[in-house]
């Protein structure tokens, strides 16, 4: 259950493909984490997000951006209602949260930003054992 797997997601700033790499894992049966580095000198950005969340409890997401240098680390949180953002059933929609948190973390940087990700991105990432 906690095997890294990738995430392929295509970042665009400012209308150039740029270096990135996207990896979660669940950290426990109701624990789920994305983090999105990157590398490129000047922007060496990090964002990372962890979604928890149980059947009869809101999914909580804690979303950590470190970088670029010079900029302060922050901390972004949300509550979900656990039958839209499901860390277990669901990892699609935290992807797709933590993707929009990215853009949004990007274009406050000043940058054009685009974020594709492929359509079959999740499927072996849907394939969870319940």
């Amino acid at each position: 259950m906690s095997d890294r797997r990738a995430v392929p997601l295509e970042v665009k700033l400012d209308g150039r493909k740029v270096a990135s790499e996207t990896v979660c894992m669940w950290a426990g049966p109701y624990v789920f984490v994305i983090s999105t580095t990157l590398p490129d000198r000047g922007l060496a950005l990090e964002l990372h997000s962890t979604f928890v969340g149980h059947e009869g409890v809101p999914t909580v997401a804690t979303h950590l951006n470190l970088g670029p240098p010079d900029h302060a680390p922050f901390i972004v949180t949300a509550e979900h209602e656990h039958a839209n953002v499901d860390p277990v059933l669901r990892p699609r929609e935290c992807v797709y949260e933590h993707a929009d948190v990215l853009l949004e973390t990007l274009k406050g940087l000043g940058h054009s930003v685009g974020i594709d990700v492929a359509d079959d991105a999740f499927g072996e990432l849907e394939r969870v054992e319940t």
